[in-house]
């Protein structure tokens, strides 16, 4: 357990180790009825169109977990190598470009059977966020 909390904690692991923090607060709101999966469709069309819809606050959700698996086991087996000096500094780097292209791959692969599940949910339009009102979780337009 140790290994892999001091591994989380090293880089390339560590980048995608903050984004999952992120990431997993934003889910808190969720939850708590703060925010909306589709929140950021708005912000980010050209991504909404390149995972077919998928929402894109669930599809960085998928890139981070999957990046940081990848990332985090590869990190583990290279620290059981005997790799040092610029072996090991080369070895990370390509790490972290393997696990964000491996990431972005599931994610593509993934965002066809996902975002029939999120088919049904209506998506904002650039309106929707243009007014810059803030929300108000009180007000009668947030309670329908």
């Amino acid at each position: 357990m140790q290994q892999i909390i001091g591994a989380a904690a090293q880089f390339p692991t560590v980048i995608f180790t903050s984004a999952l923090v992120v990431v997993l607060g934003f889910w808190f709101l969720v939850l708590l009825g703060r925010a909306r999966a589709r929140d950021f469709d708005a912000d980010a069309p050209a991504l909404t169109e390149v995972f077919g819809g998928l929402p894109v606050a669930v599809a960085a959700f998928v890139v981070t977990v999957c990046g940081w698996l990848v990332s985090l086991t590869g990190l583990v087996v290279l620290e059981r190598t005997d790799v040092t000096g610029f072996g090991a500094a080369a070895a990370r780097v390509a790490l972290l470009a393997l696990s964000t292209f491996v990431a972005w791959s599931v994610t593509h692969g993934l965002a066809a059977p996902l975002s029939r599940q999120f088919s049904g949910e209506r998506r904002p339009s650039q309106g929707d966020l243009a007014d810059a009102t803030p929300f108000d979780p009180g007000s009668p337009s947030a309670r329908s």
